[in-house]
């Protein structure tokens, strides 16, 4: 039987509320100025048997549809992705300072994208995304695999440890997708830009990969909730209340793995979203992961979409969408660790 707190559904009705009218705004912004009442039309439009509601020009409904629209949606199946993922993997280790970027896995991503690249020049576009978002999922699951063996010492994983060998591993592989696109890459330069994280150019097929395994591995995450629950006691406890502790510990990692890597080869690396997300929702859900990861995912959709339009925003030119969660969640990152050390 799951508990809610007492500010729990409030705060899943703001988060969807506020997922909506990122959704809004997000389709608003743009060069070109549509008005909102036409903005609304189409993506009413959009309903089955409601397309007449639009009669104004065509170029608005093709902005709207085919450009600012999987733009947002994008947006969102990667907000739930980091977001479910790094509520899932701070549970099973115990500790809310951990999430896909730290521990290595967006590293590990990273380079199976670009050596995906390099290893795909001049194939088919489907067989080339099949095997970039397979090497990336495997690079992805090695990497913290290979975090999670340097941090454990015997039967105990000091979290210290593996943030550090996390680290390590991430500038290890960061090390080595460069080297990569400095030696084997004509246009470094584009490669390298992308990989800084946004959601330009993103079109209908790539969202129709992304968003159901981000939806899927969150459903399936929270359906492990109960055992990431029971983590939070230890592995002898866990254990004791009937988890198998290996098997469930492989498919956390391995599901949190799989839903952040998909995302690299289409929106590049984009950090912190899934330390931020969980940490906040915690304060208003509580710990149960069964609510937990469902709300960190519902909040993370409608956060990653609002900094979207931020980083379109500030600036003449496209701000990446990595550097403006990279200066949120770093400052963030700072104030998680003063605040253990007692520092204000």
């Amino acid at each position: 039987m799951i508990e809610l707190r007492k500010g729990a559904l409030p705060f899943m009705a703001g988060s969807l509320i506020a997922l909506l009218l990122a959704v809004l705004v997000g389709t608003l912004l743009g060069p070109v100025r549509i008005p909102p009442p036409s903005i609304l039309r189409i993506l009413l439009s959009l309903l089955p048997g409601a397309g007449g509601l639009f009669d104004g020009p065509e170029g608005w409904r093709t902005i709207i549809v085919q450009i600012r629209l999987p733009m947002v949606i994008m947006g969102i199946a990667v907000g739930i992705a980091l977001s479910s993922s790094g509520s899932a993997l701070q549970g099973l280790f115990r500790n809310d300072l951990v999430d896909p970027f730290i521990i290595g896995i967006s590293a590990g991503g990273a380079l199976g994208w670009v050596i995906g690249n390099i290893v795909t020049d001049g194939w088919a576009y489907a067989s080339a995304t099949a095997f970039k978002v397979v090497f990336s999922f495997l690079l992805s699951l090695g990497s913290v695999v290979l975090a999670y063996m340097i941090a454990r010492r015997g039967s105990k994983l000091p979290i210290s440890n593996l943030l550090l060998a996390g680290i390590a591993v991430s500038a290890l592989f960061t090390s080595i997708a460069q080297v990569a696109i400095y030696l084997f890459v004509d246009n470094p330069a584009e490669m390298i830009f992308s990989l800084m994280g946004g959601l330009g150019n993103t079109r209908w097929h790539e969202v129709a990969i992304v968003l159901p395994i981000s939806v899927l591995g969150a459903a399936a995450l929270s359906v492990l909730g109960r055992d990431i629950n029971a983590f939070a006691a230890g592995e002898g406890v866990a254990a004791h209340l009937g988890v198998e502790v290996e098997r469930s510990k492989f498919m956390i990692i391995a599901i949190s793995a799989l839903i952040t890597a998909v995302t690299i080869p289409f929106c590049g690396v984009i950090g912190f979203v899934g330390l931020m997300i969980p940490h906040i929702a915690r304060r208003f859900v509580g710990p149960d992961q069964r609510i937990l990861i469902p709300s960190s995912a519902l909040l993370g959709g409608g956060f990653l979409v609002l900094c979207d339009i931020l980083s379109r925003s500030i600036s003449v030119a496209v701000i990446p969408l990595g550097m403006i969660t990279g200066l949120i969640g770093g400052g963030f990152f700072l104030y998680l660790l003063a605040s253990r050390r007692g520092v204000r």
